[in-house]
């Protein structure tokens, strides 16, 4: 599993990027894949590293989001 950020829209998914970039965080857009939607689609913005950083970015950035689904793998 990647380490994912869900949103409803994909507006909120660039702003994220975006903010995550200014920030050196490398993401990038796309479909919320199927097991993690709950009957609607959505985006997601992947991130391979500084995972933790990044969400607490979009949090304290006041960014809405559906879900953070990190991998406990990496």
């Amino acid at each position: 599993m990647e380490n994912i950020i869900t949103f409803v829209s994909v507006t909120n998914a660039m702003k994220s990027k975006e903010l995550l970039r200014a920030n050196g965080i490398f993401s990038r857009v796309i479909r919320t894949p199927a097991r993690l939607r709950k009957g609607s689609c959505g985006y997601s913005l992947v991130v391979p590293k500084n995972f933790a950083r990044a969400a607490e970015l979009i949090k304290t950035g006041k960014i809405p989001y559906k879900g953070i689904f990190a991998d406990d793998t990496q």
